[in-house]
């Protein structure tokens, strides 16, 4: 109704940020309660706590203890989870190198992706969408682009970081032994917003800490670009993206994007465009091909598109250029 229309858009803003709720059913608490509504047939957070034998605190989120005896496996949830590793030996599965930490590795799990429930010696934070639906958290989650990092793209910890996320994850779990009130959704989905803000800083040190490995994956990517625009492919295909380059380079679309940015300030599309200017200008100076066949080449729509962005990048038209 036209006077409820304030509401109607307020719900409809969430939208953006809503998961359907799993189907009703074969959870991991006992039949009926809170549970039900939210149980999918295997895959929730009931499950994951009767996996480790673990009580039930809240049906939406859990922090377990998987260093508990497990009778689960690997299990392809409908929840977001934060697993921590103490000590990993296999330090390369998740991408560790000599420049890395040890203390600590971390792995975000977007939905639908799967989980090994027998990690040793660490904790998983797992949530519902459901939790964090409509909520600054749920927001946020937006922006945390390492849920859909490769496992090889993991977080590694120093003791001091460790000791700042250990300090979020006791706040949950005091939070959930608590106990479900009116107020236990804000406060906890604040306490996550907290732990991933934290675990933002340290993945934006953890590229510092690269730089080296970061720079000789930008000269593979240099590469790898100026292979597309020679091979004449961008003329009819379109400009090289993350997804099409990031797994030649063996990274996830997001790990690479997050990597350029962290190093040059710029996404993949706007580094790809930048590239694409330098070879311009590299392909003017050459003068070898008319105006019109490097337009065509670099993958314009027009000689004409192609001076003017040229012009507004370098302030000059390409026959000026030169």
């Amino acid at each position: 109704m036209k006077e409820n229309k304030p509401e109607q858009d307020s719900v409809s803003s969430c939208a953006a940020y809503q998961t359907p709720l799993p189907k009703e059913g074969g959870g991991g608490c006992a039949d009926g309660g809170e549970c039900a509504e939210y149980a999918a047939t295997d895959n929730c957070v009931c499950e994951c706590n009767r996996a480790y034998n673990a009580e039930t605190l809240h049906p939406l989120v859990s922090l377990i203890d998987t260093s508990a005896p497990c009778s689960g496996g690997s299990v392809s949830t409908d929840c977001y989870a934060v697993v921590f590793m103490r000590g990993v030996a296999d330090g390369a599965e998740y991408g560790r190198k000599y420049y890395d930490f040890t203390d600590t590795t971390v792995l975000f799990l977007a939905p639908r992706r799967d989980i090994d429930l027998r990690t040793a010696d660490g904790k998983m934070l797992i949530f519902h969408p459901a939790l964090v639906r409509c909520t600054p958290l749920g927001m946020a989650l937006g922006d945390c682009s390492f849920f859909n990092y490769r496992r090889d793209e993991a977080l590694h910890l120093s003791a001091c970081e460790w000791r700042v996320v250990k300090r979020c994850l006791g706040c949950v779990g005091d939070e959930l032994g608590w106990g479900v009130d009116a107020h236990s959704k804000g406060i906890i989905c604040t306490i996550i917003e907290l732990l991933l803000n934290y675990c933002r800083r340290f993945y934006a040190r953890q590229f510092i800490t690269r730089h080296d490995a970061n720079i000789e994956a930008m000269a593979a990517l240099d590469a790898l670009i100026d292979g597309e625009f020679a091979s004449g492919r961008v003329a009819s295909g379109g400009l090289p993206t993350a997804s099409a380059m990031a797994p030649r380079l063996g990274m996830s679309p997001c790990y690479l994007d997050d990597m350029l940015r962290s190093e040059t300030g710029n996404g993949v599309d706007d580094y790809v465009r930048l590239r694409r200017m330098r070879l311009a200008k590299r392909m003017l100076i050459a003068g070898d091909k008319p105006v019109s066949e490097i337009s065509r080449i670099l993958g314009f729509c027009s000689e004409k598109c192609f001076a003017a962005v040229f012009k507004k990048v370098t302030g000059v038209s390409p026959e000026e250029y030169v």
